[in-house]
Parts: structure tokens; C-alpha cells; sequence
């Protein structure tokens, strides 16, 4: 899994980077081989702290593209190293609460850039099935709730109207009957899920129609 090309990233970023994370990404592409029909999972430390992915998804294909602190921006930027060596079959995506709350970015401001990674990923290519998870709350971001919302009603109503768009709510396995994020599914920093949250959320993935098995 080389680097294509040479992206110059957009001048306007507005988010850390991660090479550390991308770059052992890449190592471990390499060691592990690229499957016959790889599905992406292209995302923020969500996905990044998901190290028994593979297993809880009982999939082989799932292919984990992780970086902490993720968000759309960095998304287009880590795009060419990242997403065009692997030619995945299915893109399942996870940004948004970082362009929230550590870039400071509206619901519809984060919608905007997340249209633009999608444009992206249909003339990398074409009209693949992309998966659109949800953007979960959390205790410590609990004064971002509205945005959150917000957005993933826009993600939600994006996805709709393109039939190979699928919006994925997996936040909602995590609150509560109150309406507020459930403390026993995050670790102490109270923004990270801890293992019996991913394996709700593995349970919803393995009911998604057309996720882990193409033309299901």
C-alpha cells in the first residue's frame, strides 16, 4: 500500500494532523496484504480505538483506517495515501464529531465538508456503497449536542436521497431512556467508548444490509 501522487493539502485544513497514526496505518497495510474486496473503514479515533474490529465484525475484508483526532479535512488530506491504494469495495465513514468540537464547525459547515469528501470518493470511484455512521454524543461534549443532531440529520436526509448512500445509527445503542449518553459505554475520559459499546455497535454493522457482504 505505497503513496500515490503528491496531494498538496488544502490551504485551509484547520485540523491537526496525524502522520504518526497514518503512517502506522500504512505499515500495516503493507504487512497484512490488501483482501479481495477490501472495506474501508475511514475514520477518527472511533475507529482508531477499535482494535478488535476484524474480530467483533467477524470480517476478514474490514479493512481499519483510523486516525485519531479525524475530521473531514483531514479525511481529503490523508485521502491519496490512504483510501487510492486500497481500492475499497465499500467505504464505511465515521468523522464529524471532531470538526464539532475541536474545529469549532456547524452542523452545516461540517455537512459542507463531508459533501465534499463524498465527491471525492465518487470520482476516485464512482458510486461505490458508502456507509455513514452516525456521529455519536458524549459526556464531555455533551454543549455540542444540537450541532451533533443537526448534522446527522443532514447526513441522514443526504442519504436518502442517493441510493448508494447509507446512513448507519449507531449512536443511539448508546443513550440512555433520559436522553443523555450512558457513562457505562465510555472510558474515563468520557469522550471514547469503551468494549461493550463496540460490540453494540458491531451487532448493528452486521445487520446492515450490503456492509460486510456485497449485493446482500
Amino acid at each position: 500500500m505505497a503513496e500515490i501522487g503528491n496531494f498538496v493539502p488544502p490551504a485551509d485544513v484547520g485540523s491537526a494532523l496525524y502522520d504518526d497514526d497514518v503512517n502506522g496505518i500504512i505499515r500495516r497495510a503493507l504487512r497484512l496484504g490488501r483482501p479481495e474486496e477490501p472495506i474501508a473503514f475511514y475514520g477518527s479515533s472511533s475507529f482508531f480505538f477499535w482494535t478488535r474490529l476484524c474480530e467483533d465484525l467477524g470480517c476478514l475484508d474490514a479493512v481499519n483506517l483510523g486516525f485519531g483526532g479525524g475530521t473531514y479535512a483531514t479525511a481529503l488530506h490523508y485521502f491519496d495515501r490512504l483510501l487510492m491504494p486500497l481500492k475499497p469495495s465499500r467505504i464505511v465513514l465515521y468523522f464529524g464529531e471532531n470538526d464539532i468540537s475541536n474545529d469549532g464547525l456547524t452542523a452545516h459547515s461540517t455537512f459542507a465538508r463531508f459533501e465534499k469528501l463524498i465527491e471525492k470518493i465518487e470520482a476516485s470511484f464512482g458510486k461505490i456503497p458508502v456507509f455513514c455512521l452516525s456521529t455519536k454524543q458524549s459526556p464531555a461534549k455533551w454543549i455540542y449536542a444540537d450541532e451533533v443532531r443537526q448534522f446527522n440529520a443532514l447526513v441522514a436526509e443526504r442519504c436518502a436521497s442517493a441510493g448508494h448512500l447509507h446512513f448507519v445509527d449507531v449512536g443511539s445503542s448508546l443513550i440512555g431512556e433520559n436522553g443523555k449518553p450512558m457513562s457505562k459505554y465510555y472510558v474515563a475520559d468520557r469522550i471514547h467508548i469503551t468494549e461493550g459499546a463496540y460490540g453494540l455497535w458491531a451487532r448493528i454493522l452486521k445487520a446492515t444490509p450490503g456492509l460486510l457482504t456485497s449485493g446482500s
